[in-house]
């Protein structure tokens, strides 16, 4: 069997912004997948505790007013995405994430990695998605 047929974890973060030094996580995803089909997942809602500005909005549609009513403190969103991260890595299985260069420089996220200690073992999929697909939007793979 192929590596890609194993078990594969997508990691997947929504922020208030693109600046890695003021953006705060507003949702995180973590997706199993086995065969190429999903198997399993996981996701939680912020409260980032700063506003989202509308362009933000505009690409994950979470409002300023559902993540102050519905969102969990972000405190404990990272850790529990840290310990759900942990217990793949400690299982051999491979995370993946579009844009993992970002993530361990937003505050929050800087925590997962931190809490999780394995960073550098994130793989990034955005080259390849502007290698196979370079006239699309990014993130359309």
């Amino acid at each position: 069997m192929g590596w890609h047929r194993g078990l594969l974890i997508g990691f997947d973060l929504e922020t208030t912004g693109t600046d890695p030094r003021t953006a705060r996580i507003v949702t995180a995803a973590v997706v199993e997948v086995r065969d190429g089909e999903p198997i399993g997942r996981r996701e939680w809602l912020a409260d980032p505790q700063v506003p989202i500005p509308d362009g933000a909005v505009a690409v994950h549609g979470i409002t300023n007013e559902r993540a102050a009513a519905e969102g969990r403190s972000a405190r404990e969103v990272v850790e529990e995405v840290a310990e759900v991260l942990v217990a793949h890595w400690r299982a051999g299985a491979p995370v993946v994430a579009y844009n993992a260069a970002f993530y361990p420089r937003t505050p929050h996220a800087s925590q997962v990695s931190r809490l999780a200690g394995r960073a550098r073992d994130l793989l990034c999929l955005e080259p390849v998605d502007r290698a196979l697909a370079p006239s699309c939007p990014t993130g359309v793979l």
